[in-house]
Formats: C-alpha cells, sequence, structure tokens
C-alpha cells in the first residue's frame, strides 16, 4: 500500500522514516530541501497541496498533517470524496475532532490529547485499560479455571469472547480461541500482552531471518525488510556477506532498529552453497530471506534458474525481498494439499503480529464446508480481518489478478501447492511487486 503524507512536519518525517513507500507534499522550501535530502527527490512532492495530488498513481492512503487545523479539515473533505479507502487526519484542537467524525473519518490524531493522557497515565496511574487478549492452541492456560490466572490487583478477567459471545468470567474453563477481556489499572496493557500471548513461542513462525547481502541494493531491499519483520515477531537476524563494507553498514542498520543480530562473512553468496555453510557453522537457517535479483535469472525458465533448485531442496521458508514493507495486506491460497491448513495459520498469525488484514483464495474440490469451517476459526482465534473467497474456477487466473493489482504486500505460498504452477510463481518472484514467503516444509516452522 502506498501512502501520501501531506506536510511534511515532524511527524511527516517520523512517518517517512518508519514507511519506505510513503511520498511526502511539503510547500516550505527548507523543509523540501531537507526532505529531499533524508529520503530522495522520487519521495518527495513539491506542493502546496492540491486536489490533483489525490490522482498520484497507486496512492491509497492518505494522512493529512499541515500545522492548520482548517486546512486539514478541508483537504480530509476532498480526500474522502475522492473515495480513499484510509484517511488519517491531525489536527490541534480537540474540539474539531466531532466535526471529523461527523463527515465519517474515524481515525483522528490529536498530539495534545495523547500526550495530556500520557501525562495523566503517568502522575495518576488510575485509567483503566480493557484489553482483548486471544488463547492460541499452545497456551498453557487452556484447561485452567480463570480464577488460577493471577496477574496481581490490578488486573482482572472480566469476561470471555468465545464463538462470538460475550460470557461472563466467573466458573469459565479457559479453551482454545478463547478471548480473555481483562481489565487493567496503570496502563499494564503491553505487559499482560507479553504475559499471556508472548510465553508461546509456537506463535513465531520462525526462530530467526538469515538475510543475504549481495549489494548495496540488498540493504535496503532485503536486510530492511528482514529487520522489519524481525522486530514485530521479536527474533534475531543473522546478516550474511561476502563485503566486509557492506556487513559493517548492515551492522549499523541493525543496530539503529534496535533488532538482535549476528554479522557472518562468507567465502561465497552462491545459492548452492549459503544454506549448507551455516548449517555446518551449527546454525540454524531459519528463514533464508534475498532480493528477486536477475543475476539469479540465468534461463529462460524458471525450473532451470539456481533459485528454483535452492526452493526445491530447502526445507525452511524463503521470503523474496520487494521493499513492500509494512506488509498491510497477506494473500494465502489454500488448496486440497495435506499442509495447505498449517501455511495458512501460519499467514493468520503473521497477520496477527503484524497487524495486517489477509485474502485467502480458497480452491478446494474434497471438502469445501471443511475449508470454510477452518478460515471461521482462525478468524476467531486471530481476531485478523479477513476476505475469504471461495474459487470456482482456474486459481491461477485469481492469484495473477490478485498479484497484478498491487493492493498484496506479502504472499504466504505453500511450495507443495498444486493449485498455482511453479512457472506462475516464478513469474510472480521476479515480475510481480509483492514479497512471497516460500513454506517448503512445516517441519521447520513452529506449529501448533
Amino acid at each position: 500500500m502506498k501512502m501520501m503524507i501531506i506536510g511534511g512536519g515532524r511527524l511527516g518525517q517520523e512517518l517517512m522514516s518508519s514507511t519506505p513507500r510513503a511520498i511526502v507534499v511539503e510547500a516550505n522550501q527548507k523543509r523540501l530541501e531537507l526532505l529531499r535530502e533524508k529520503f530522495g527527490e522520487d519521495r518527495v512532492v513539491e506542493g502546496p497541496w492540491n486536489r490533483s495530488h489525490l490522482d498520484i498513481e497507486g496512492v491509497e492512503a492518505v494522512v493529512i498533517a499541515t500545522h492548520e487545523d482548517d486546512r486539514n479539515v478541508e483537504i480530509a473533505k476532498a480526500t474522502q470524496e475522492k473515495g480513499f479507502r484510509y484517511i488519517v487526519v491531525k489536527v490541534k484542537d480537540p474540539a474539531r475532532i466531532p466535526e471529523l467524525r461527523e463527515m465519517g473519518i474515524e481515525d483522528v490524531i490529536c498530539p495534545h490529547q495523547f500526550a495530556a493522557k500520557a501525562i495523566r497515565a503517568s502522575l495518576v496511574p488510575r485509567a483503566k485499560d480493557l484489553i482483548e487478549i486471544p488463547i492460541f492452541p499452545d497456551s498453557p492456560h487452556i484447561g485452567k479455571r480463570i480464577e488460577d490466572l493471577c496477574f496481581g490487583l490490578d488486573a482482572i478477567v472480566v469476561g470471555v469472547v468465545r464463538n462470538g459471545s460475550i460470557l461472563r468470567a466467573e466458573g469459565l474453563i479457559i479453551e482454545r480461541a478463547d478471548h480473555l477481556l481483562v481489565v487493567s489499572i496503570g496502563g499494564r496493557s503491553k505487559e499482560l500482552q507479553k504475559t499471556i500471548v508472548r510465553k508461546e513461542s509456537r506463535l513465531k513462525p520462525f526462530d530467526r531471518i538469515s538475510a543475504l547481502i549481495v549489494d548495496e541494493d540488498d540493504l535496503n531491499n532485503t536486510l530492511s525488510e528482514s529487520l522489519y519483520l524481525a522486530r514485530i515477531i521479536g527474533i534475531e537476524v543473522d546478516i550474511i556477506s561476502t563485503d566486509l563494507a557492506l556487513l559493517a553498514k548492515g551492522e549499523e542498520m541493525a543496530r539503529a532498529s534496535g533488532v538482535p543480530y549476528t554479522i557472518r562473512n562468507v567465502d561465497t553468496v552462491e545459492l548452492d552453497c549459503i544454506p549448507a555453510s551455516i548449517v555446518e557453522e551449527g546454525r540454524e537457517l531459519g528463514c533464508l530471506a534475498l532480493s528477486a535479483s536477475q543475476r539469479y535469472r540465468e534461463r529462460r525458465t524458471f525450473r532451470r534458474w539456481r533459485l528454483y533448485r535452492l526452493l526445491r531442496e530447502m526445507e525452511g521458508p524463503v521470503l523474496i525481498c520487494k521493499r513492500r514493507h509494512p506488509y498491510y495486506s497477506i494473500l494465502n491460497v489454500l488448496d486440497d494439499h495435506p499442509e495447505g491448513a498449517q501455511v495458512t495459520e501460519l499467514a493468520f498469525k503473521l497477520g496477527f503480529l503484524l497487524r495486517s488484514k489477509l485474502r485467502i483464495l480458497r480452491y478446494c474440490y474434497l471438502d469445501p464446508r471443511g475449508q470454510e469451517r477452518l478460515v471461521e476459526s482462525l478468524v476467531r482465534l486471530y481476531g485478523v480481518k479477513c476476505r475469504d473467497d471461495p474459487v470456482e474456477g482456474n486459481p491461477t487466473i485469481e492469484f495473477v489478478s490478485e498479484l497484478s493489482s498491487g493492493d498484496v504486500d506479502l504472499i504466504v505460498f505453500n511450495w507443495d501447492s498444486a493449485s498455482i504452477t511453479h512457472d506462475i510463481l516464478g513469474r510472480a518472484i521476479m515480475d510481480g511487486p509483492s514479497s512471497i514467503l516460500i513454506m517448503r516444509s512445516p517441519r521447520n516452522v513452529l506449529m501448533p
């Protein structure tokens, strides 16, 4: 998803730094020079803002963050008339929030209001937070009584969401896919989430990411995407290269991101040698991340590429990076293959961790109703927004159509699936805009 930020102040610059696919519209000449120096000419549009900016190709989300509330409201009206799905508006005066809400714009940010709440919570930690915490299949709390959960005197379970209904907590036994409604005092939301959810290591789709860095482009593509994913999941990145200068730059990026990392100087970055060299040194390969470089396209057909041989022989996951992060939208194909359900659940786990929406192309002859029930249960369990589309004809047509739309940031693909041919996958890898996570075998993937 491409984001347009109107206003290149501090908020706009922070969003530009954390969102590689964002562009910014700014009129101030001094600020324009700064923005171009930091983010490059192609990501900066000279203002002042006008309606023609809403016609910039590929933009789906608009963040309106100029220093004038009246101007922000005016731009919000024009943006809404244009039919954008995602609109976020910044205002200084909290009194303008109801006006925007009446227009139908729910995402309104008031920095002064946020600051006041944060200060109040710090000085008077009595404000209550109501959070909803899911119970995953491997949770140690399954089978326990609600009364047996002890979060201290400042948090309590007040209810349970089960099968679409809210139940009173008293006397209930915790079941798989329950969502606990917890009230806490003093802003303990993150701590409670970590206590209940993060103990479950199986929520992580893999233990580490091994980022293969061959040239400068890989730093901004493969490594940047790997660090984003690792930071969200809470895992380590192994930075691999033959070039010491690239490793030094990669280490600097990893330090700035706060992600745990290791540096590995190897003798070769040939795809045929990388997996074996890592395993020989006693390291877990985890997920291998690399770019879809033309250097892997030696021959005409995908099945003759070195990349194809790597995917065919590896047991662990491979991430083909396209600089699409953050992952706002994830696509998965669910078919009759025995491992399809496991890969689909992994897509839901990523959706939960990354706060992404899911699109499931469901293609089944044997048990379509069973697949439908599976998707319904995963939606309840992970609480992820999901569009479930049964495919009656050729799944390849739907897959290519979805890929060509540019709406998909990440494809989670089962390598052993027969519904999408490897030749089509090769085209998606080399020519498609979406990053692709290829699951070769679930044996090295943490599943329930």
